[in-house]
């Protein structure tokens, strides 16, 4: 815990919100700027040299950069903007944050104290508003406590399970003046695993002979992933990976055995089903994943890791319930296991059944070529991030995913995600490669956002999918009503003048060869690059 600062001069309630970012490390927000929270905004032109405000086009695109800011770095993702309209736009990243557990703080103006209640000016209830989707919700109504409550809200958002969390700050409390001090940072503590609970999985695990890891995205780091894989191989414990949670295992580890959730590797949760032991690793498992892990539930043992204590038990019922982060559960545990015959048989089938489904879907999937070309140029090293499509059965499916944390991808299925998510990755990782995935339909919801690539100078390649369609709702649309195609057609732009529009480099290919020509001569500029792949040309 650091020291209080001695008793402040005033200034405006805006500037002590700064300062208080500042000292818990922020460095950056992002957002949309609004007359409603002016003194902010002035705060931060007086502490530019530590906390810069990324001035984004739309609040959505602005929300989602935060979200993906949390889930990268583990630390608060800030987001910036105005009453009504700004915070409604925003408000599509704090859902994502909830569902994607990732540590956000999205600060909204709000009307002037005297004008609440009377229907003022874009006034909203953002207790009710945000109730519902955010961890809490927090107003700040009086100047003094402003040190106070943002301190509170940037503990919570990563206390426990990690989330949004709304700070409302109504427009004469952050220019209203204040003496208060900067409050002391203190550290969020990992809670240990309890000794009976660890006592009981080394139990369970002992005596399994079909046992599988599942992972999720709560609570991981690359030390984690490591110490994760360097068990399971150590006591032939096979991995299987959550929705968008292929980069918590590296695919090369012998007990990779496949993923769960969309994409789903083929035949796994029929596999699964001989599983007698299943330990859910960091993972608040979604509807699609719980589906795919159906089989294996029903007559497997469960031990349910995760840091939220209060999710424990909700989606699955655990015969051994933890509320610790992966880390520390796995730090708890005996550095082996000893395996039996049996259990080695049982990892071995797993992984060649993974190595067949993954052979045979690359065989047929033309999407596999392109993917390949991808793998060969870009490698495993880079960020890809992806929204939501069936564009992202790229990535998702034929990727080869590498260290921690390489995967930016939302489980809302929230479309829009990847160009957002991939500027605050080139913010916070310049020395990486980043390359954002978007099908023509998601491109177009945060396209926009190009201009802030070009304004920042940032290093980002976009892949534009595009097959002139809602690609997904279309699949759904015909099986369901065959033959009756309403309103999933698209008349999209033209994407190569529009990225050099916004000042990028661009190429529109058609074949993998194509790729292999354009991914050459882009990877060698920096800046904007945005490459689409036509797909009308594909077999469906």
């Amino acid at each position: 815990m650091s020291s209080p600062e001695p008793h402040r001069s005033s200034r405006p309630g805006g500037h002590a919100l700064v300062e208080q970012l500042v000292a818990h490390g922020v460095t950056r927000a992002y957002g949309v700027p609004g007359e409603s929270y002016l003194a902010v905004l002035d705060g931060m032109h007086e502490h530019g040299d530590r906390l810069s405000f990324v001035a984004t086009r739309q609040e959505g695109g602005a929300a989602l950069m935060a979200a993906a800011h949390g889930r990268l770095t583990g630390r608060p993702g800030i987001c910036m903007v105005t009453r009504g309209p700004g915070a409604t736009n925003a408000a599509i990243g704090v859902h994502v944050a909830a569902q994607d557990a990732s540590p956000m703080l999205l600060l909204v103006g709000q009307v002037p104290r005297r004008e609440r209640g009377r229907r003022a000016f874009q006034e909203i209830d953002y207790s009710v508003m945000f109730g519902g989707i955010a961890k809490a919700v927090v107003e700040i109504n009086e100047p003094a406590r402003v040190p106070e409550l943002t301190s509170r809200a940037l503990t919570l958002a990563t206390s426990g399970e990690p989330g949004p969390v709304v700070v409302v700050l109504p427009e004469d409390v952050v220019s209203g003046p204040t003496s208060a001090p900067v409050r002391p940072v203190s550290a969020v503590a990992d809670a240990a695993p309890r000794g009976e609970d660890v006592r009981l999985t080394v139990e369970l695990l002992e005596s399994a002979r079909a046992p599988v890891v599942v992972t999720g995205r709560c609570g991981w780091d690359a030390d984690t992933t490591a110490a994760v894989r360097d068990f399971a191989e150590r006591s032939a414990v096979p991995l299987v990976t959550g929705l968008r949670n292929q980069d918590t295992v590296d695919p090369a580890s012998p007990m990779f055995a496949g993923t769960l959730g969309l994409n789903t590797t083929a035949g796994l949760p029929e596999r699964l089903g001989a599983a007698d032991l299943v330990i859910l690793l960091g993972s608040r498992p979604d509807g699609l994943t719980a589906q795919a892990l159906e089989p294996a539930l029903h007559g497997a043992r469960v031990v349910h890791v995760y840091p939220g204590a209060d999710d424990l038990g909700v989606s699955v019922a655990a015969d051994v319930a933890v509320a610790c982060s992966p880390a520390a559960f796995v730090a708890a545990l005996p550095e082996r296991i000893e395996p039996c015959d049996e259990r080695r048989r049982w990892a071995d089938s797993l992984r060649s059944a993974f190595h067949e489904a993954h052979d045979t879907v690359h065989a047929r999937d033309p999407a596999a070529a392109f993917m390949r070309v991808f793998d060969e140029q870009v490698g495993s090293d880079a960020i890809v991030s992806c929204g939501a499509g069936n564009y992202t059965a790229w990535p998702q499916r034929f990727h080869r995913f590498g260290v921690y944390p390489s995967q930016l991808a939302s489980t809302s299925g929230a479309m829009g995600y990847g160009i957002p998510a991939a500027i605050a990755a080139a913010f916070e990782q310049p020395h990486r490669e980043v390359v954002a995935f978007a099908g023509d339909g998601c491109f177009l919801m945060t396209g926009q956002e190009l201009a802030t690539i070009t304004q920042y100078q940032l290093n980002v390649l976009v892949i534009v999918v595009n097959n002139g369609r809602y690609g997904t709702i279309r699949d759904h649309q015909e099986r369901v009503y065959p033959g009756r195609v309403s309103g999933t057609d698209l008349t999209n732009p033209e994407f190569v003048p529009l990225a050099e529009a916004f000042g990028g480099l661009a190429a529109q290919v058609r074949t993998p060869e194509e790729l292999a020509v354009a991914l050459t001569k882009l990877r060698q500029a920096d800046g904007l690059r945005l490459i689409e792949i036509r797909t009308d040309n594909l077999p469906k």
